[in-house]
Parts: structure tokens; C-alpha cells; sequence
């Protein structure tokens, strides 16, 4: 069940840590015992890259270690790594699942990578990508934009090319493409991914879960009420999803879906149920 009080305090002026927000969504999909277990894979996680930090920082003299040494060790003895075989697994993208695993997918990956940079004093942000969350690592002699299901920097030409992968061969690269994402943005693609998953296994329940949670990140979205309502229609709610598509249909008149959606309040049992 949604625990409501946990995306409320997402609307709040106090800054929350990416990471803890991810948490948030696992906590209120599956409880707190989940989270838990989560915080403690993150602890373990974390003890272990700050040991193969300082071992480095021993045999270069002291000199502080660098987002790049971060890189190397989380995704090569510690075993992090983007997910090929299960991409679209739901467990690539529930953070609890990704850090017992070390396996995931962009975005997940990015957020784990941006929380270790902010412990280890590191200057690092996401990017939106289309098709693709990608991070930009900061640093004195330049920036650098890395794929977090990799591990390794992407020339312009690669970044390019996942560019056209998602829009098409006639896109062409711009700096908005590459503009530094807010949390809630980035958290709002995670919700995005992680529904996504759930409707391609058909848990739809669940799905509705990061659909509510989506809405209390936009609460008069009407693409994302006709995305509830779609789901309510999956189980068996159909006054609820009426309720949407006539949400929907309201703000978005010539939307070509509207026509669809009137057609599907028509064919909706709408009647009171008879009570055995």
C-alpha cells in the first residue's frame, strides 16, 4: 500500500538526497523492512569503495582520490554492472533489488554513482538523456560525461550516436540534450522506468503505486491521470477510471487519444454492483 506521508514530504522545501528519495519508492511499494535491507547493502557498498579509496590513496602519496578512481573500483572489483540480460526486469530498477544485486540499468546506476560522489566529495550530476541517463563528472582539467550502465566516458560521437538511437538519424546533438537534471526530474524518470517494468509483467498494482506517486510529484497532469486510469481499467476499477479519462479528455480536447477515451467511459460498467 502507498504510504502517503513519504511523497508528501517530497513536495517540501527541505532537500532530500536522490538516493533517499529512490529509497522512498521502494519503502512505499514494499514496506520498511525493504528499505531497510536496502540501507544496509548501500552501508556495505559504500565501506567498500571508501577502503579501495584509501588503499589507492596510499600508494599515490596521499594525493585525494578522484571520481574516476570511484568509477574504476565500483564498476570493477565491486562488481557493479549494467544489466544486458534482464534489462527490463523490475529488479533493475527498485533500488533495494539493484544494490543487493549490483546490477541495474542508467538511471539506478546514476543515482547510486551520484550518492557515492556527494559521500566521497566528488562533483557529479544527471542528465536526462533521451533513451539514456548519463552523468557528468566534474573535475579540474574538465568535465566529463559518463554512461552509468558502463561505467566509461562516452565521446561526442557515441553521445551522438544514443541520441539518434532514441530520436532518430536526423537528431542532432544540442546543449539542452546535456543541461544538468533537478532530483525531482530524475526521480520522476525513475518512477517512470520503474511503472513501465511493472505494466510489462502485468503487476498492476504496483504500477498504479508509482502512477499515485508520480501524481504527487504533478498532481494535474492530465497524461499521468490518463496513465491511472488505464491502470484502474486493469483492475477492475472502472468508476476510478472514468473518473481519469474524463480528466484527461477535459484538459486535452484535441488530443487524438480523447476520441478513444470517450469511447472507453461508454463501454465501462459504470452500473452499482449488486451486493451478494
Amino acid at each position: 500500500m502507498l504510504k502517503t506521508n513519504i511523497s508528501d514530504g517530497w513536495s517540501s522545501d527541505e532537500p532530500r538526497s536522490l538516493m533517499m528519495l529512490a529509497l522512498d519508492v521502494v519503502e512505499s511499494l514494499y514496506g520498511l523492512k525493504a528499505r531497510d535491507q536496502a540501507e544496509v547493502s548501500l552501508f556495505a557498498l559504500e565501506q567498500e569503495v571508501a577502503e579501495q579509496l584509501q588503499n589507492q590513496q596510499k600508494e599515490q602519496l596521499q594525493e585525494p582520490p578522484t571520481a574516476q578512481q570511484l568509477l574504476s573500483a565500483l564498476y570493477g572489483s565491486l562488481g557493479v554492472a549494467g544489466d544486458w540480460e534482464r534489462f527490463f526486469s523490475t529488479d533493475n530498477c527498485l533500488m533495494n533489488r539493484v544494490l543487493s544485486r549490483r546490477r541495474g540499468i542508467p538511471v539506478t546506476l546514476g543515482i547510486l554513482v551520484l550518492y557515492l560522489c556527494e559521500r566521497f566529495d566528488m562533483r557529479a550530476e544527471g542528465i536526462c538523456f533521451p533513451g539514456h541517463f548519463l552523468l557528468r563528472i566534474k573535475a579540474p582539467e574538465g568535465d566529463v560525461v559518463i554512461d552509468p550502465f558502463t561505467g566509461r566516458p562516452l565521446s561526442r560521437n557515441e553521445i551522438e550516436q544514443l541520441l539518434r538511437g532514441a530520436r532518430g538519424n536526423l537528431a542532432r546533438l544540442k546543449p539542452n540534450h546535456l543541461k544538468a537534471a533537478e532530483s525531482l526530474d530524475i526521480l520522476t524518470r525513475l518512477l517512470n522506468v520503474t511503472k513501465a517494468s511493472f505494466i510489462h509483467h502485468k503487476k498492476f498494482s504496483q504500477a498504479l503505486a508509482c502512477s499515485q506517486l508520480l501524481l504527487k510529484l504533478k498532481p494535474d497532469c492530465p497524461f499521468e491521470r490518463r496513465d491511472r486510469g488505464f491502470l484502474f481499467e486493469q483492475l477492475d476499477c472502472d468508476r476510478l477510471a472514468a473518473d481519469d479519462f474524463e480528466f484527461f479528455i477535459e484538459h486535452c480536447p484535441e488530443d487524438p487519444v480523447a476520441d478513444v477515451l470517450k469511447a472507453q467511459i461508454v463501454a465501462l460498467d459504470l452500473g452499482p454492483k449488486t451486493l451478494h
